[in-house]
């Protein structure tokens, strides 16, 4: 797959545009390159503790490009947002912090067409190595493929403008 993707074939009924997991969340390239490209009117961080830490909520609230909402939530909370249609008439670019962030949106009956694993580098020991910066564990396969067997792409691709790799292979082993 070609990089330079357009963002819209990923776009769900109940807002969301993207899905990416990123260990850093909102940092430099998704709030410089991922979020304008997808002309996303709110970004949206996905994880528990970071929606229970207000010194993290506040540093990611200033990483934002200008123009666009935030919403730092537990998976619990944004499903719920979600699934009452609260995010319709918008273009949600979702983050999740781990794998098990965006798997917990899945499992709680939200639903969108892509993950992409852009950054997940803080996994140690046993890894399967997807890309230069995306290492999984057995566990995370297993939700990824999950995933994949209900219908969403897994990709790896750190920028928009990369190639787009697509994982679903390498989740069947």
């Amino acid at each position: 797959m070609k990089g330079d993707i357009i963002l819209n074939d990923f776009k769900s009924e109940n807002g969301i545009i993207d899905v990416r997991v990123d260990d850093r969340m909102i940092h430099g390239i998704v709030a410089t390159q991922w979020i304008p490209q997808s002309k996303s009117t709110r970004g949206m961080v996905v994880n528990e503790n970071v929606a229970n830490n207000d010194m993290i909520r506040q540093t990611l609230k200033m990483s934002i490009p200008t123009g666009v909402n935030l919403s730092v939530l537990a998976p619990s909370k944004a499903a719920e947002n979600f699934n009452n249609g609260n995010y319709v008439d918008q273009r949600v670019f979702v983050v999740g912090k781990d794998i098990a962030d965006i798997y917990q949106l899945f499992k709680l009956g939200v639903g969108f067409k892509r993950i992409n694993l852009g950054n997940v580098t803080q996994n140690t020991g046993a890894t399967i190595v997807l890309d230069k910066t995306v290492r999984i564990t057995t566990t995370e396969q297993m939700m990824l493929k999950e995933m994949k067997d209900a219908g969403v792409l897994v990709t790896c691709q750190f920028r928009p403008s990369d190639p787009i790799i697509n994982c679903t292979n390498v989740l069947d082993q």
